[in-house]
């Protein structure tokens, strides 16, 4: 997968193992899923893409999730790593300032 940076559909479908009918419902039901169109209309998606499907996929066919518990479990799991960002940002700053404060004085 490395080699190559963008996938059509039938190839993606190959990939993960997930009909390439089941990927176009996925599009529609999850917002995370947008790849790109080619200038034909085709549906390209990224490496991103694939791991965004197999992540859906783990949940609803391994996991027992229906489609609305998946979309819960994203954007939990989305809302959490956000909030992971902000902490790290945050404490980054406050050893900035704490730094400029001891350089004040």
């Amino acid at each position: 997968m490395k080699e190559k940076k963008f996938f059509y559909i039938g190839k993606v479908s190959k990939i993960t193992g997930i009909p390439e009918h089941i990927l176009r419902y996925w599009e529609k039901e999850f917002k995370i899923l947008k790849p790109l169109r080619d200038h034909r209309g085709y549906r390209i998606y990224t490496e991103k893409d694939i791991k965004k499907i197999e992540n859906i996929k783990l949940l609803i066919y391994n996991e027992g999730y229906k489609i609305k518990g998946a979309k819960k479990k994203i954007k939990s799991k989305k809302n959490k790593e956000s909030k992971k960002e902000i902490i790290s940002f945050l404490k980054s700053l406050l050893k900035e300032i704490e730094g400029v404060k001891k350089w004040l004085k």
